[in-house]
């Protein structure tokens, strides 16, 4: 919910816009209304601003990736606690190519249908639902019912979720991913620790992480950029790039160093090594826009500065058995 809230903010920004998701405040209905004018009470707004830009360039990081992807004839893309993420909704270029796999929990995917239908939007030939219960099936079971290939490349987008979930409950993930065919790629999102931020950076992360918390979904899991390279390389993933504020501003800000983006969360790319490949030490943090050079930028904005998530369910993908998914 939050983050369809952002992405609807964003769009009050002036054009261009990173990614336009004309939906996400459709799809976040009246919840969505209330909790954008509950941050709007609360917050700074240049602390909205900042969060929702970040909210749009890691949805738009994915987007891109899985673009390039497909016009290399990869396929399956996997969308892992969907929640309102609304791609197979507006991104009907690529849905011809492209079979989208939904993961969440039923009741989100029953919530969110229902959110679809009231908007009067179809279902695309291309999607498929995943409902994945993790207290009955694992994230491969479910994905094998569901049709996924394990044989075929897929890209995996694995985005503001990790900061929610265990540690175990990330190592789970991850191993199911690496078990893909090799050139399979991933994207995912992590946190930094309160005490690696600063600034206004780290007042926006606790600002956010508040209201999260409210929200009956504390965060857990935080990572420094050496620690979670670590964790991916140990699961068996190379080709790692980091993606923070400072590349986001390169690749989709025209370089601009008065554009705030919220920093504390970072976005990562990966890619599933063959078994016997030794997995080298991950791209340093100023590569990152150089080794993503599938990534496109010809879509850039926003112009000058100015002065969903369905059910917490979505946060248990894993595949471990956790026990019963929280709801905020």
């Amino acid at each position: 919910m939050l983050t369809a809230v952002a992405r609807a903010v964003h769009r009050e920004e002036p054009r261009p816009w990173v990614i336009d998701d004309y939906l996400a405040l459709g799809l976040a209905g009246r919840e969505g209304l209330a909790l954008r004018e509950r941050l709007r009470a609360e917050l700074p707004a240049p602390f909205i601003v900042a969060f929702s830009r970040w909210v749009c360039v890691r949805a738009r990081f994915a987007e891109d990736l899985v673009e390039r992807a497909a016009a290399s004839g990869v396929r399956q893309y996997v969308i892992l606690g969907a929640g309102l993420d609304s791609f197979a909704y507006r991104r009907h270029d690529l849905l011809d190519r492209l079979r989208v796999f939904e993961v969440d929990h039923p009741a989100s995917q029953r919530w969110k249908r229902r959110r679809l239908a009231g908007l009067g939007a179809g279902i695309p030939a291309g999607l498929v639902f995943a409902p994945v219960d993790f207290e009955r099936q694992t994230l491969r079971e479910g994905l094998a019912q569901a049709g996924f290939d394990f044989g075929q490349l897929a890209v995996f987008s694995w985005v503001g979720v990790t900061m929610y979930l265990t540690l175990d409950a990330i190592s789970a993930t991850l191993a199911t991913m690496a078990r893909c065919r090799a050139g399979s790629r991933v994207v995912l999102t992590y946190n930094q620790p309160p005490a690696a931020l600063g600034g206004t950076t780290g007042q926006i992360a606790a600002a956010f992480a508040g209201i999260a918390a409210e929200m009956g979904e504390p965060f857990v899991s935080r990572f420094l950029p050496g620690q979670m390279h670590r964790l991916l390389r140990e699961h068996g993933f190379g080709e790692i790039a980091d993606f923070g504020p400072e590349e986001a501003r390169a690749s989709y800000f025209q370089g601009r160093t008065d554009i705030d983006i919220a920093g504390a969360q970072r976005l990562i790319a990966a890619t599933v090594m063959p078994a016997a490949t030794p997995v080298l030490p991950s791209v340093e943090q100023h590569q990152a826009v150089a080794v993503l050079d599938h990534i496109r930028v010809d879509r850039v904005g926003p112009g000058p500065a100015p002065g969903g998530q369905a059910p917490a369910a979505r946060r248990t993908v894993t595949d471990s058995r956790p026990g019963p998914p929280r709801h905020g």
